[in-house]
């Protein structure tokens, strides 16, 4: 009984460690390998700002609204930046404010999800649809639309 509980408890163990080392390379945190300076580091920590066309920013920007600004919009009565800003601090609640997100850290979240927080399938949100969300988020921060 205690052998079979020890192998559970390292099986477990593994599995853990299998996982978090899977989501930092997903993710960039592991390198691979050398060493970098703090100009370069600092370099790619720092995504460089695109500049997308008025017709991008707007299919972006519909796409935001259809997808994402029920649980992300600005305000902490919103799930996600409520979850966010918790996490990570006032600047960085709301999406369309934060001016650190690059498109491959957008697209990878949006598939997969986070939390609560689903991973949305190619039939809910196609590859071309989720490229275009992905390049306007990480073209932000966008300015608040005033209310009518």
């Amino acid at each position: 009984m205690k052998a079979r509980l020890m192998k559970e408890i390292l099986i477990g163990r593994r599995t853990l460690a299998c996982r978090l080392v899977s989501a930092m390379l997903a993710l960039g945190i592991v390198g691979a390998g050398g060493t970098v300076n703090a100009a370069d580091a600092a370099a790619a920590a720092t995504p460089a700002k695109v500049t997308l066309s008025p017709e991008t920013l707007a299919k972006g920007s519909e796409l935001f609204v259809k997808n994402c600004i029920m649980c992300h919009d600005r305000g902490m009565e919103h799930p996600g930046t409520a979850a966010l800003t918790y996490l990570y601090g006032k600047d960085k609640g709301a999406l369309e404010d934060r001016d650190n997100l690059t498109p491959d850290f957008v697209r990878f979240f949006v598939r997969h999800g986070r939390g609560l927080m689903p991973g949305f399938r190619t039939g809910e949100l196609n590859d071309a649809e989720l490229k275009v969300l992905a390049e306007y988020l990480s073209a932000g921060p966008h300015p608040a639309v005033p209310a009518k």
